[in-house]
């Protein structure tokens, strides 16, 4: 077990990799969790991954999902079972969620991450539940980690899933370690170097407008712009009004504050008309 459960200086490596690279992307609220998704797998050899940032958790508010992304599914029916047990009923209804009162009760924890038997009590009880045999395997998977943190910037909550595939070997205790070591990394920055889902988003934005935003963040005029694009000053103006909407911005220093300690979006690249 003290092998299995060890975390080397190779795993911390792996982790601090994937959060590169997420922050490389940290511009954009979509592009950064599903990078992330696809790490987790290749790091903790899971089947599939759900990342989700909700707001009103745990506070007796309507919660909502401000951003949602389900990575590895082994076909469109899988997923397709997994979204209506997923929509049933509010979060606090399943089980992992009675975490939740331990996070926002008196001792306010940042957050826990746990496997399944922890959650349900050992797996005698996991294989005669209800959520496996109708839901889990149903989907193809079976042994999980789940993990929840506040994300103090934004008072929302960030949570990662991690499944293994029915028949699959289950997590190690080094596994849990890691996607907590991560987890914690990752909801630090969230709001902050990492965009989070209750902002806009980029994707949103026509690719005009992206090559816009791009060009002010590199610091040019829309003088410069307009040249740049080969567009008029007028239509350049047009765009920057509405990239202020957007982003909720009354001035240009205010629009470029939301991108201060992220990386330049991965705009797509300016071609004259």
């Amino acid at each position: 077990m003290r092998r299995i459960g060890r975390v080397r200086a190779a795993d911390i490596m792996k982790c601090t990799v994937i959060l590169g690279e997420c922050l490389e992307r940290g511009s954009d609220r979509a592009a950064w969790p599903e990078h992330l998704n696809e790490g987790l797998r290749s790091l903790l050899c899971a089947r599939v991954v759900i990342a989700s940032e909700l707001t009103g958790l745990g506070s007796g508010e309507p919660n909502e999902a401000v951003g949602l992304f389900r990575t590895g599914w082994e076909d469109d029916r899988a997923a397709r079972r997994w979204q209506e047990y997923a929509s049933k009923g509010p979060a606090e209804q399943k089980p992992e969620y009675p975490v939740v009162t331990r996070m926002f009760g008196a001792e306010r924890e940042r957050g826990v991450t746990l496997t399944r038997d922890a959650i349900w009590g050992g797996p005698a009880v996991w294989e005669r539940s209800r959520a496996f045999n109708e839901v889990h395997r149903a989907c193809g998977i079976d042994d999980y980690i789940f993990s929840i943190r506040q994300v103090p910037r934004t008072r929302t909550v960030s949570t990662l899933w991690v499944h293994r595939a029915v028949g699959e070997d289950g997590f190690t205790p080094r596994e849990r370690r890691l996607l907590a070591l991560l987890h914690d990394q990752i909801a630090a920055l969230m709001g902050g170097a990492l965009a989070s889902g209750a902002e806009p988003g980029l994707r949103d934005l026509p690719k005009r407008q992206r090559e816009v935003l791009g060009l002010l963040l590199e610091g040019l005029s829309e003088k410069e712009i307009a040249a740049e694009l080969g567009l008029s000053k007028a239509t350049v103006h047009e765009h920057a009004t509405k990239l202020y909407r957007h982003f909720d911005a009354s001035s240009r220093p205010e629009l470029l504050a939301r991108f201060i300690g992220r990386c330049r979006p991965d705009g797509d690249r300016p071609d004259r008309e």
